[in-house]
């Protein structure tokens, strides 16, 4: 089996991984670009199709090109929500980025508003920025639950939501409203909670 490893001229084994997950593998290509390279060609197209959507918006990387199966982007030079909470407090800069973050998913027409912490990236000059948009058209969700879920294990999930309620009470009412699916299973089920 032959395997491709060349994109644009690129030749991957010359670059360095940033990450690999579900969908394939990301590569440096320099301190401005990388190259994400899928598995999978509808993944790449539901990830562009995202992508395109968001490109008026400071928290998505910019996108340069794209194949059937890659995406040339933006490199977002800095560091993990979750790892950069291990490191320094929950700020109200930070809440408000987080905040500002379920905004502009909101106002590039994203169905689902939320994502891992682990995709959003703090930047050197505090801008957060969702460098994961693959599933950002799947699925409609309202409630940043996965946003929530990290900052839980991170026992933060309750001064974020005290901000949320003190700063933006009419988007804390609607998170706390938003059914969560479990619940409705039980309730059309039958069952009781």
């Amino acid at each position: 089996m032959v395997s491709i490893i060349e994109y644009e001229g690129l030749n991957l084994r010359e670059l360095k991984i940033l990450g690999k997950g579900t969908q394939g593998k990301v590569y440096r290509i320099d301190s401005y670009k990388c190259i994400k390279v899928f598995k999978r060609k509808d993944e790449c197209e539901d990830e562009l199709k995202a992508l395109i959507m968001a490109q008026s918006d400071i928290h998505f990387p910019r996108l340069i090109s794209a194949g059937e199966d890659y995406i040339i982007r933006e490199c977002i030079n800095g560091i993990e929500l979750n790892k950069y909470l291990q490191k320094h407090a929950l700020t109200p800069e930070i809440m408000s980025g987080i905040i500002e973050l379920y905004e502009a998913m909101a106002k590039v027409g994203y169905r689902r508003l939320d994502s891992a912490i682990f995709h959003i990236f703090v930047t050197p000059e505090i801008c957060l920025k969702l460098i994961d948009t693959a599933k950002a058209l799947k699925k409609k969700t309202e409630k940043p639950s996965l946003i929530l879920k990290g900052l839980k294990e991170l026992n933060l999930k309750d001064e974020f939501l005290n901000y949320a309620r003190l700063m933006r009470p009419e988007l804390y009412k609607k998170w706390m409203e938003y059914p969560c699916r479990k619940n409705i299973k039980s309730i059309t089920s039958g069952g009781m909670q």
